[in-house]
């Protein structure tokens, strides 16, 4: 890096650092020195754009998503916003289509300046997301925006180009591990299933019985989103689901090669992402388990009255693991369990089991 890289980088990191912040959401400013050297070789113009839906953004160049987010030093791995020709790519949001504005200066330039690389986290409909973005200074949209009577910022935003969401990973080659965790050895105390709740448990043992004749192990996994679960043997649903007292239809958790099957759920994606467990070490291990009820719950959904059924599993190593990791020892303070189905139920049949 030259005398003059080095002074621009170092001016442009000291300025990040001291601006304020604006708009709803917390932010970081963040220390890339590497990325933001590369924001000075990009064009600080774009073209003014209309979607379908209404929504109109300042069309940009795609460095800003490909030059940037390679150069990004950070955990686990950024998963940038598409650019390919199907997508808008790298954009600066500036009316959203709810305000319905349809501005005469549609295919216009207008320029900006950028000022520094951010990231904050954002609840969304969707779960948590940890975004990153670059910040810019757009006077030219704030008086566009004001032309048209609106408040000079989107939704009292910055201006800015996402470049991604930060997303768990798992070290390389995790999915042939062939170690047992060695949470399974742990002395350490765990919590023991729950012997009350919103569940009603059925006694029967020749089904427990040929469920402890199928392996109790399983291996933890990553899925793309952050997802981790325990993926166990599919017989624990195929063998067992036909045996249960089911009155009503019955649809079995899927367990054909596309789908995730028979699972333990570990791991929210919210609590990887809100607790910045970007790196799951344990990514591969394998995990004991115990099946010990077979379980129903009554539940009203949006297309009605199910009985979800399931089996509560003791997991210690799982519970270690979450401990470890400084969770709860239990997802949402649920037990262990193995999805098995759902049934269709009528309303009368609910009041009977009541």
């Amino acid at each position: 890096m030259n005398l003059i890289q080095h002074l621009l980088s170092s001016l442009f990191i000291l300025t990040a650092l001291i601006s304020p912040l604006c708009g709803k959401e917390d932010f970081t400013v963040e220390d890339q020195p590497n990325a933001s050297l590369e924001l000075f070789n990009l064009p600080n113009f774009g073209t003014l754009k209309q979607k379908e839906n209404g929504f109109i953004y300042l069309d940009v160049d795609n460095g800003f998503i490909n030059n940037i987010v390679s150069n990004l030093e950070i955990e686990g791995r950024l998963q940038p916003r598409p650019t390919a020709s199907q997508s808008i790519g790298a954009h600066i949001s500036v009316f959203h289509e709810s305000e319905a504005v349809l501005p005469k200066e549609l295919g216009s330039p207008f320029s900006f300046d950028t000022k520094e690389i951010r990231s904050f986290t954002l609840h969304t409909r969707d779960g948590l997301k940890k975004l990153w973005v670059v910040a810019v200074n757009a006077p030219e949209l704030e008086l566009l925006r004001d032309s048209y009577g609106l408040s000079t910022k989107l939704k009292g935003f910055d201006y800015h180009i996402t470049l991604g969401k930060q997303m768990p990973t798992a070290p390389a080659g995790w999915e042939t591990v062939e170690t047992l965790s060695s949470f399974n050895f742990s002395d350490e105390p765990t919590l023991d299933l729950k012997t009350s709740g919103d569940f009603v448990t059925i006694e029967d043992s020749e089904i427990l019985k040929e469920l402890a004749s199928i392996e109790q192990i399983g291996q933890l996994k990553l899925k793309s989103n952050g997802f981790v679960y325990l993926d166990v043997n599919n017989q624990l649903i195929d063998t067992i689901w036909q045996k249960l007292p089911i009155e009503g239809e019955f649809k079995a958790l899927a367990t054909d090669a596309k789908k995730m099957g028979a699972h333990i759920s570990v791991i929210h994606e919210d609590e990887m992402i809100g607790k910045g467990i970007w790196n799951l070490l344990d990514a591969g291990q394998w995990f004991t388990f115990e099946v010990k009820e077979i379980r129903y719950v009554d539940r009203n959904t949006p297309k009605g009255q199910n009985r979800l059924w399931l089996l509560a599993v003791d997991s210690p190593a799982l519970q270690r693991l979450r401990i470890h990791l400084g969770l709860k020892p239990k997802l949402k303070n649920h037990d262990f369990h193995i999805t098995l189905g759902y049934e269709e139920i009528q309303v009368q049949n609910l009041e009977e089991a009541a």
